[in-house]
């Protein structure tokens, strides 16, 4: 079936495309042969004037496009053409869980943000200046947990007399101790603790959270850091406002006549290399409500820890802009509490409990 002048701006698109330009053996795979050298890498991929004409009729210069299924990456690849094409702010979200996402799509939108020019996968010539000035600047990757990464970060803890019980001829058989045990209890007893089941006791460190992860196309795993700051707003819901650059500081300690721990001259100090550390993140919550998150390291010192916390939160200037937030979240224990005064209305919330709570609502069952 042959159809032609399928879209004109202010008219209302065909349904049906039929044309060359729009079959996806020679405009979908031989690009895609193009940009990354090599033709069995992904089968079958869109013709990208199909994508850009789709887009045309109903994205706007400023619009963000999303894509649950993006295969090869062509509705990317449809946007920066269309923004370098007119100067339009267009952005993408691409969702994939094939393994092609880091053989196929991310290279593709990674060349084609370089230069729009590809043979062979080598580029064909530089981008001129107004087509750079119109491609992507930040392209951001979120890699979410899969159910096998989730089972592969389990690590259970079973005690040799668990084992003896659950291995005696009166636990065995339908409905005994040993299945109600399997399918009721041992996922919340022996693996607690565990990455992929949120060890809170590794937030000491909110930057060195790892997991291992499976290697696309393997049965091989590394081990990868966790952005739990950013977990969390998403968690949360947050709006984000504004995330800090990171801060540290030093500080020196003494104790007063009756053996209270207090900071030497009163002050900590900002350190590169100091041992106390701060990142926070500013927004607003689903339900209106302005909220502070805190994180910090620990040093294993809680004493010190929460005082430094303390002098900090102060030096902020936190304390005189209350009504700034509704809520700040801390993780570790803390005495931000003691700082209000009875004008005060936020309230300080755990940051390892609302995670748990967060991540785990709705599956007790």
């Amino acid at each position: 079936m042959l159809l032609k002048d399928f879209y004109k701006p202010g008219r209302k698109p065909k349904t049906i495309w039929g044309d060359s330009k729009y079959d996806a053996s020679s405009h979908g795979t031989n690009l895609l042969l193009a940009i990354l050298g090599d033709r069995s890498l992904f089968s079958y991929p869109k013709s990208i004037f199909s994508v850009e004409d789709a887009l045309r009729s109903g994205l706007v210069e400023d619009g963000t496009t999303l894509d649950y299924f993006a295969g090869s990456g062509t509705t990317g690849h449809a946007v920066i053409n269309l923004n370098r094409e007119d100067g339009g702010r267009r952005k993408f979200i691409l969702v994939e869980m094939g393994d092609y996402f880091d053989t196929v799509l991310l290279p593709r939108i990674k060349k084609v943000t370089y230069t729009p020019e590809w043979k062979d996968g080598k580029p064909k010539r530089l981008a001129t200046a107004e087509e750079s000035e119109r491609a992507p600047r930040i392209v951001k990757v979120v890699r979410l947990e899969s159910y096998e990464d989730a089972l592969n970060n389990l690590e259970t803890r079973r005690s040799d007399t668990q084992q003896l019980l659950l291995d005696s001829p009166e636990a065995q058989g339908p409905d005994g101790l040993t299945e109600q045990y399997v399918l009721r209890y041992m996922l919340n007893v022996e693996t607690r603790g565990s990455q992929s089941l949120l060890n809170v006791q590794a937030f000491s460190d909110p930057t060195a959270y790892k997991l291992k992860v499976k290697r696309p196309g393997s049965d091989e795993s590394r081990e990868v850091h966790v952005d739990l700051l950013e977990t969390f707003n998403w968690l949360l819901g947050l709006t984000v406002r504004h995330i800090a650059a990171p801060q540290t500081f030093s500080a020196a300690f003494v104790r007063d006549g009756e053996g209270r721990l207090q900071l030497k001259d009163a002050r900590i100090k900002q350190d590169a290399a100091g041992p106390y550390w701060f990142r926070t993140v500013t927004g607003t919550t689903p339900d209106g409500r302005k909220a502070l998150v805190i994180w910090r390291k620990f040093t294993g010192d809680p004493e010190q820890d929460n005082l430094v916390l303390d002098e900090w939160f102060t030096k902020q200037g936190y304390t005189s802009k209350d009504r700034e937030f509704d809520l700040i979240y801390v993780n570790g224990g803390n005495n931000l509490e003691n700082l209000k005064t009875p004008d005060d209305r936020w309230k300080v919330r755990l940051i390892e409990e609302d995670f748990h709570r967060l991540m785990f609502e709705g599956t007790e069952s």
